[in-house]
């Protein structure tokens, strides 16, 4: 399992702390301490089931001064795009086996992990 967020997100904070509670063992990559890396913006973008516009905060005035179409944009770019923008990825992003998780859902991941048992 891997959560990718901010040490200082609360949402980021409650799913680690649900982890925790669970004791399931995940690994935190903080987007406020480092880029991502290729390997790890290829992992975020291939899932088939997320659209571009779920990975990025698009309200946010940063994306909306990049004046990128996401709609239109390819895989390759939407890989670059996560590792020059980081900053700009919505928060948390969470993994568990190949599901890809934006935000934070108790409900649903209790399912998950209730079925994985």
């Amino acid at each position: 399992m891997k959560i990718y967020g901010s040490a200082h997100c609360l949402t980021c904070l409650k799913a680690k702390q649900w982890l925790e509670e669970k004791q399931l063992s995940y690994q935190f990559i903080d987007l406020d301490q480092r880029d991502l890396t290729a390997k790890e913006a290829k992992e975020l973008c291939c899932f088939a089931e997320v659209q571009a516009e779920q990975l990025f905060a698009t309200w946010s005035q940063g994306f909306k001064k990049l004046e990128i179409d996401l709609s239109t944009i390819t895989k390759q770019q939407l890989i670059v795009l996560c590792r020059t923008h980081g900053d700009l990825i919505r928060r948390p992003l969470i993994i568990i086996d190949d599901v890809l998780f934006v935000g934070f859902n108790e409900p649903l991941m209790e399912k998950l992990i209730v079925s994985r048992e």
